[in-house]
C-alpha cells in the first residue's frame, strides 16, 4: 500500500491539484479582501475591487494548480506536506489585515509617521505627536481630507493639511500658505 497523495499516473492527481488550487484562491481572495477594504477600493470603487479580487484568486488558483500537479506526478506527497502549505497559506491570510493597515494607515498614523513622529521634522515643535495628543495639541478633521492640528501653546498657529484620508497613498501637504509656512520653518 502506497503512502502519499498520488492517485495514478492515468489521473495525475488533476483534481486533487484543483481542490488545492482552489484553496489557494480562496484564502488569497480574503487576503486581498484586507486590503481592498483598507485602501477604500470596496467603498469608492466596488467593480475595481472586485476586479482586484479575481485577479488575485486566480493568480493563486494558477500558481497553485501547476505546481501542485507537476510535484502530485513526480512525488509522492505526505499528508505532512499538505498541512505545511495550509498551515503557510492561513498564516499570510492573518497576516493580510495588519500589513493592509500598515500600507494603508489612518490619518493619525500618516502624521506620526510623515511629519509628527520620532525622528520627522515637526517631532521637537509643538505639533509633535510623540507629546501626549490631546495634551499639546487638539486634532481635528474638518472636511473631508482635512486635517488641523492645533497646538495649545498660545500664539501658536494651526496647521491645516491636506490628503488626510484613511487608505490615501498621497503625502500630508500644507493645504493653505501658513501651513506651508509651518512646514519649510520645521524643514518639512
Amino acid at each position: 500500500m502506497a503512502r502519499g497523495l498520488y492517485v495514478d499516473r492515468r489521473d495525475e492527481n488533476g483534481l486533487l491539484a484543483l481542490s488545492f488550487a482552489g484553496t489557494a484562491a480562496m484564502l488569497a481572495g480574503v487576503g486581498a479582501f484586507a486590503f481592498v477594504w483598507e485602501s477604500r477600493l470596496w467603498h469608492d470603487h466596488r467593480g475595481a475591487a472586485i476586479a482586484a479580487e479575481v485577479v488575485a484568486g486566480g493568480l493563486a488558483a494558477a500558481v497553485t494548480f501547476y505546481p501542485a500537479r507537476w510535484a502530485l506526478r513526480r512525488f509522492r506527497v505526505r499528508w505532512w506536506h499538505v498541512a505545511l502549505a495550509v498551515a503557510g497559506m492561513l498564516w499570510l491570510v492573518t497576516a493580510a489585515p495588519g500589513a493592509a493597515r500598515y500600507v494603508f494607515p489612518d490619518p493619525m498614523e500618516r502624521f506620526e509617521r510623515e511629519l509628527g513622529g520620532p525622528g520627522q521634522c515637526l517631532n521637537s515643535s509643538p505639533y509633535a505627536s510623540d507629546r501626549a495628543f490631546p495634551r499639546a495639541a487638539q486634532v481635528t478633521y474638518p472636511g473631508p481630507g482635512r486635517m488641523v492640528v492645533t497646538p495649545l501653546e498660545r500664539g501658536v498657529p494651526p496647521l491645516v493639511l491636506d490628503h488626510a484620508v484613511r487608505g490615501g497613498l498621497e503625502h500630508l501637504a500644507a493645504a493653505d500658505a501658513g501651513s506651508a509656512e509651518i512646514l519649510r520653518i520645521h524643514g518639512c
